[in-house]
């Protein structure tokens, strides 16, 4: 068990931690670390990070990626805040924090999730890592649905790139399987009635262009007797094919004409999930 007092630090690790800790960078990749020792050789550089890590003063997160421990931290458990460490994961794609993750740093969820969910721009090979025992699933967004972002703060100090409380509920609906079922999302759109901005709301699911966020966000808002301006939009822009409530549960259950959906889950289960 590799404990405190065998960290040690040589001058040229202080260097590199005197580097980054000047710029407040909370990781790095190797590139970056050659910039920190402009004098020495990348594979000395190498050699050195390797070393560094074994030492318990970095954590590897992928290939060519570290974290910097701090120096009070166990390496064995030391784990840093996955929000802050997406960003280092997604290499030169645009990102965001998205779907349950999102929920959880809008504070709408109610069971914790061991996976970090990442929106990107471009493809990602693997789609999932796992750092510890945390999974970091990166989900592709063609154009049409890559926007609706902006920073939010997790803590006193900092902030991420996270979707707003409208792109995050057209994200869910559209993807339900990824926000533990439609209950969540039904639950996160009654918790947040009065803040949601039902006119950006409006505009994302038509920016979005996908009949199911529509059918499903127009069925729970009159199902949850939620009081806004959009139904009748969402009527006119409506098709008639019809798309199941939830995604995860068998294609059953009545043909609900008005919205096109096929109700594969009572109302009576979604609101006592909700309501008690």
């Amino acid at each position: 068990m590799l404990t405190m007092r065998h960290k040690y630090i040589s001058t040229q690790s202080n260097e590199i931690l005197s580097y980054f800790n000047s710029k407040d960078m909370l990781c790095f990749d190797s590139k970056a670390a050659l910039k920190a020792l402009p004098e020495s050789k990348e594979s000395a550089v190498r050699e050195l990070l390797s070393d560094m890590t074994k030492r318990g003063l970095l954590m590897r997160l992928k290939e060519g990626i570290y974290c910097i421990i701090p120096y009070e931290e166990n390496p064995e458990t030391f784990m840093p805040d996955w929000h802050l460490i997406a960003q280092y994961l997604v290499k030169d794609a645009k990102y965001y924090i998205g779907y349950y993750s999102a929920l959880q740093i809008h504070n709408l969820i109610t069971q914790p999730s061991l996976k970090e969910q990442i929106v990107v721009s471009k493809q990602m090979r693997p789609s999932e890592i796992k750092i510890k025992d945390i999974t970091f699933q990166f989900i592709y967004h063609n154009e049409n649905h890559f926007f609706g972002e902006k920073k939010i703060w997790i803590d006193d100090f900092n902030k991420v790139l996270c979707s707003d409380l409208e792109k995050t509920i057209v994200d869910c609906l559209f993807k339900p399987d990824y926000a533990g079922g439609i209950v969540e999302i039904a639950r996160a759109i009654h918790e947040t009635r009065d803040k949601i901005n039902f006119k950006k709301l409006l505009d994302y699911t038509e920016k979005f262009k996908s009949q199911a966020v529509l059918k499903r966000l127009g069925f729970l808002l009159e199902m949850l007797e939620i009081d806004n301006e959009i139904v009748p939009e969402l009527l006119i822009m409506k098709t008639a094919s019809y798309v199941q409530l939830d995604t995860e549960l068998p294609k059953s259950g009545k043909m609900i004409s008005r919205w096109s959906i096929q109700q594969n889950l009572e109302t009576e289960t979604i609101k006592s999930a909700i309501y008690t």
